[in-house]
């Protein structure tokens, strides 16, 4: 009897063990190692949407955990102790940022883009919902008209909140003389296997309502002329995607493609691009002291490609996380 009693309670271990193991190695996969790899907001997609922009903070985490002081991973926050401090510093969400960040923006009217902000936090942290709620985190993404100031939580991880990007008129009228027969989009593809991932389809003007509907992200550029030839451009695009990827500590490598519908409209986006890109950098250098180095060029094929490398942002970096 004893015998055969062990032999069950064997048999039980050798069952019960690799199922264990199985469903623990299943469960470490699918909250910590498949969302490094891919999209998690496919079910916030909405008709219409014609711009993903996707940050994956999971893919630099290793580098910005590296600038934080090492107390960072063992404290919650520096609280507010005196009224000299102007307010506490959570820490704990610098070693275990957001394994997503996304903008889905729609052309679901012509007055306004629609705007779905979605966050996967990651599964072992502090709520991302409260520091995001906390902070004056919707006041800094002007001119977006949030329904609500705060988050709303869509499942165990996931975060949403919903709003409007208001199109000026101008612009409107302007999008419907370049673009008069509106055709049913589907939303441009991305992989989600950059830091940073925009993917645009603009055959319906996408782009030409952003640039009117985010007057001071444009502003930067300090060129009336290149701006009026930029509005132009984007009559010729049917599609714009940018990536960026950390290639080294204080590096950045990003890279532009514009489809064009032949050669001559590729070479005034490379050089509406490469002029950009010299304004841009003139901006970053003057006021962060950051470098922006690179090159845009046509292909026969119709498209223009920008490639460039950021640097000298690690100083700031480093101190923006308490280093």
């Amino acid at each position: 009897m004893g015998i055969a009693l062990n032999k069950t309670r064997l048999q039980l271990v050798i069952v019960v063990i690799p199922l264990v193991l199985i469903l623990a190695g299943g469960s470490y996969y699918y909250f910590f190692i498949r969302p490094r790899q891919g999209v998690s907001h496919e079910r916030f997609l909405v008709p219409d949407t014609a711009v993903r922009a996707v940050v994956k903070p999971v893919l630099v985490q290793h580098y910005v955990s590296s600038l934080a002081p090492a107390g960072t991973r063992f404290i919650k926050g520096v609280p507010k102790v005196t009224s000299m401090q102007q307010f506490s510093f959570r820490t704990e969400w610098i070693h275990k940022m957001p394994f997503e960040f996304t903008f889905l923006l729609d052309q679901r009217s012509p007055d306004f883009q629609g705007v779905t902000l979605f966050i996967q936090e990651h599964p072992s942290a502090e709520s991302f919902e409260e520091l995001v709620n906390d902070d004056m985190f919707f006041r800094t993404l002007h001119p977006v008209q949030w329904k609500s100031g705060t988050m709303m939580r869509q499942g165990r991880n996931d975060l949403i909140a919903l709003g409007t990007l208001p199109v000026p008129v101008w612009t409107r009228d302007a999008v419907s003389d370049t673009f008069p027969n509106y055709v049913p989009l589907d939303p441009p593809s991305v992989s989600g296997k950059h830091f940073v991932e925009i993917a645009v389809n603009n055959r319906n003007g996408a782009l030409m309502e952003l640039q009117g509907a985010l007057p001071g992200l444009v502003g930067v550029l300090d060129d009336p002329g290149l701006e009026e030839r930029m509005r132009h451009a984007w009559g010729s695009v049917g599609s714009a995607r940018f990536t960026a990827d950390l290639g080294a500590e204080d590096r950045l490598d990003m890279h532009i493609e514009i489809l064009c519908g032949n050669t001559e409209q590729a070479f005034e986006a490379a050089t509406i691009l490469q002029e950009a890109a010299q304004r841009i950098q003139t901006y970053l250098n003057g006021r962060f002291g950051f470098t922006l180095e690179g090159t845009a060029h046509p292909l026969e094929d119709g498209t223009a490609h920008g490639d460039y490398i950021l640097t000298g942002f690690e100083n700031r970096l480093r101190r923006a996380v308490g280093g």
